[in-house]
């Protein structure tokens, strides 16, 4: 069920109890009395539909639950609102035993997670290899990171009035020795994901002021430096303290720091 802990913290456990035995009542109902439902913990119930003749009848069902399970739950006065991620898992071309299909089954419902919430996915061979990219790439930036093998690209914007230089962006790139180049759009969500993003945020904010005090050594001064904020870092309360200090630490004065925010984040509300 997507954001259960967070109902769970605001209201109490109590109304998560409660949302949880709705949930199930409404689960008996999308199947049939030869079907079985289990919850094995928290906010994860398993659903065993037996007797399909073909796998892909399993979307029947499932769009079935996403829709009942989505429909608002009116508890002791308050409206509740939340939706299941669905992950399904076919025996036995995904596996042959209660391990491998629950496990498969998981997998397809972090895909679920990560297309939006409130939907469904099967489980394929392609998601495993996905799965198991990640976690090499999530393994590889937390090296990167702790080896310092990640570097900034300035590219210049341009005044569009007169065509000259007023100021250049921090764009983070990782250069993998095993890998080669992997473009941001591949690292920055797994940062996200897994609380790097606030470890990277604060390491090109000060390459950043370290490269604008190291320019203006040089003579080259004025140089406006824009950085990007991903939605991580603007909800740290931290943040402007963060920002002041590598100000402070490396002498950049007011209008050479920019903080650019993500159409991400724009468009996260």
């Amino acid at each position: 069920m997507d954001h259960f802990k967070l109902i769970n913290d605001t209201l109490g456990h109590h109304l998560g109890d409660r949302l949880l035995i709705e949930v199930a009542n409404r689960l008996r109902r999308c199947v049939r009395e030869s079907d079985m439902i289990a919850r094995p913990g928290g906010d994860e119930f398993v659903v065993v539909l037996t007797g399909l003749r073909e796998g892909m009848l399993a979307a029947a069902t499932a769009a079935k639950i996403v829709d009942a399970l989505s429909q608002p739950y009116r508890i002791e006065g308050h409206v509740l609102h939340t939706s299941p991620s669905v992950g399904i898992s076919i025996f036995p071309s995904d596996g042959n035993d209660a391990d491998d299909l629950m496990k498969d089954a998981d997998t397809a419902m972090y895909e679920a997670k990560r297309r939006g919430r409130g939907n469904y996915q099967f489980f394929t061979a392609e998601m495993t290899a996905a799965a198991d990219e990640r976690l090499e790439l999530e393994r590889g930036l937390r090296r990167a990171l702790a080896e310092n093998r990640l570097e900034l690209h300035y590219q210049p914007q341009m005044e569009a009035l007169d065509g000259h230089a007023c100021g250049v962006e921090a764009l983070v790139r990782w250069n993998d020795p095993e890998r080669g180049t992997i473009p941001p759009l591949k690292f920055i969500p797994i940062a996200e994901e897994t609380g790097l993003i606030e470890e990277l945020g604060n390491w090109v904010l000060r390459e950043a002021g370290w490269q604008i005090a190291n320019w203006h050594a040089q003579g080259i001064a004025g140089v406006r430096m824009a950085v990007n904020l991903s939605a991580h870092q603007l909800r740290n309360p931290e943040l402007v303290d963060r920002v002041r200090a590598a100000m402070d630490e490396f002498g950049i004065g007011p209008g050479l720091l920019e903080l650019e925010v993500t159409e991400s984040v724009a468009m996260d509300n």
